[in-house]
């Protein structure tokens, strides 16, 4: 296995566009890494400078701290998985997963044994005489798979590997990666615009926007920690919701007052604010943090705009002037469009927001 370092890489296609700016990045030896963030926001092109399927603008990448930025894709000892599949459609699964193998010149024991290995391990083990053409979207991604696995190589990448998938095998597949992950310890990034692969799959989540990094961290780090307004939009389903409220101090205490509540805080909430000296700022509360409570109990009272079932649970859509506001709760009770509800927040789980810069408090 190894470690990926990179340091001031830049991918500028134009004068006025970058793929990438100025990234620093150290991918430890068996982490599973997850890109995440929008379309267009870097992810794809940083795993191309990786595969040196790109040529990088400034900067360099290295690999178990060798220089790797001007050498070859074939000399990197690096496997990619593409969200396409990109199998030989003239090969059959068996001779698809062999065909990198043979270029190393091992016997053909050698090659059967870990052909059957890497096809047992991603459940294909019965298809190995089929082509292609005769295999569905999901099989045809574990042959990719399967091939990339196989060469046992010092960096693992994956490119939205699982975008092509129907909504269940999605769910079945990415199970599937982190056991197969768990027994090679191979090291590996994994490219995705999907937050419930990411928050999943990862050890630890890079979140880019633009070209740059914006927060690198655990799940729990970018979901309970998030840098900025964009990092806490971004993370969650539904998102954050979010409030302009002003900033009010009274006895050492913090209030906080907006056109549909005014929330006093307590004195250990209070000293998050302690060296924020604006007098607005934006706070953010999650979904599942806000409860409907019992009629006048509440911060304020507002009607139920709409309500989308989940099964166990509902999410509640109210609106606010021009804003959506949505929360999470309970199946039971229910609610009802147009029923009037008393609604509170969760104190503990507040997120503070610097007015202008957006960046956590």
């Amino acid at each position: 296995m190894a470690n990926l370092r990179l340091e001031n890489l830049s991918k500028r296609f134009s004068r006025r566009v970058w793929g990438v700016k100025k990234m620093d990045l150290l991918v430890n030896d068996k982490e599973f890494l997850v890109l995440l963030g929008p379309s267009g926001c870097g992810k794809t092109t940083t795993l191309r400078l990786v595969a040196g399927l790109e040529e990088a603008t400034t900067g360099s990448i290295y690999i178990d701290d060798v220089d790797v930025t001007d050498f070859p894709p074939r000399k990197r000892d690096i496997s990619m998985v593409f969200q396409s599949y990109a199998v030989w459609p003239h090969m059959r699964v068996y001779d698809n997963i062999a065909f990198a193998l043979r270029f190393k010149k091992l016997s053909s024991d050698e090659i059967d044994r870990i052909v059957r290995e890497v096809a047992d391990m991603v459940k294909i083990s019965n298809l190995l005489k089929r082509f292609p053409d005769q295999l569905s979207g999901g099989q045809r991604q574990r042959v990719a798979l399967a091939r990339a696995l196989a060469v046992k190589p010092k960096i693992f990448l994956l490119d939205e590997p699982l975008s092509n998938l129907d909504a269940k095998l999605r769910v079945v597949m990415r199970t599937e990666l982190k056991a197969i992950h768990q027994q090679t310890q191979a090291t590996s990034i994994f490219v995705t615009h999907d937050q419930s692969e990411a928050m999943s799959m990862a050890d630890r989540i890079v979140i880019m926007r633009d070209g740059e990094i914006v927060q690198i961290g655990s799940p729990d780090d970018v979901y309970f920690k998030s840098a900025d307004v964009f990092v806490a939009g971004f993370i969650g389903t539904p998102p954050t919701n979010f409030f302009e409220v002003e900033v009010e101090r009274t006895g050492g205490l913090v209030v906080l007052k907006n056109p549909f509540f005014t929330l006093r805080l307590d004195e250990k909430r209070s000293r998050l604010l302690d060296g924020y000296t604006k007098q607005k700022l934006t706070l953010g509360v999650r979904p599942e943090d806000i409860v409907i409570t019992k009629r006048g109990e509440g911060l304020f009272d507002e009607r139920v705009l709409v309500v989308e079932p989940q099964g166990s649970q509902q999410i509640v859509a109210l609106k606010l002037d021009d804003k959506i506001v949505k929360l999470v709760s309970p199946r039971i009770p229910r609610v009802e469009p147009g029923e009037s509800v008393s609604i509170a927040f969760n104190y503990e789980r507040l997120h503070f927001f610097d007015i202008d810069t957006g960046r956590r408090v």
